[in-house]
């Protein structure tokens, strides 16, 4: 600091609130440019199979929040329904670990989503 005044428990709160508030925006900024959508085109995507993955996505989002605990997804239902709409991507571990880290970048519910599959183990980042 400017002054070195020694740093207080309360301005250190502050600090980790605007931290807090610039990376809300910043990931509501990267939202708006669809990141999602940006991958699949790198994987020549058909429209078709993207709306069946957003489909997919916003049941799968849905479910792992919803009050009945014995229809939360699984990792397993997830690459299955994955390899139905990209067949040419069977099995392409590098694919769905794409797909599941994009998540975080894209729409809020995504992001849960993104929460949800990395506390249950579905990405590299906790194994």
């Amino acid at each position: 600091m400017a002054d070195d005044k020694p740093l207080t428990l309360a301005d250190l709160d502050a600090r980790l609130r605007e931290v807090e508030a610039v990376q809300a925006l910043i990931l509501n900024m990267l939202s708006t440019t669809k990141p999602l959508d940006r991958m699949l085109e790198q994987y020549d995507a058909s429209e078709p199979q993207a709306r069946r993955l957003h489909t997919l996505l916003d049941d799968l989002a849905t479910r792992a929040v919803g009050p009945d605990e014995a229809n939360r997804p699984s990792f397993g239902y997830f690459t299955m329904e994955l390899n139905e709409i990209f067949p040419k991507l069977r099995n392409n571990k590098e694919f769905q670990q794409l797909v599941l880290d994009t998540l975080k970048l894209d729409r809020p519910a995504y992001r849960e989503l993104h929460g949800y599959a990395r506390s249950k183990g579905w990405t590299t980042e906790n194994r």
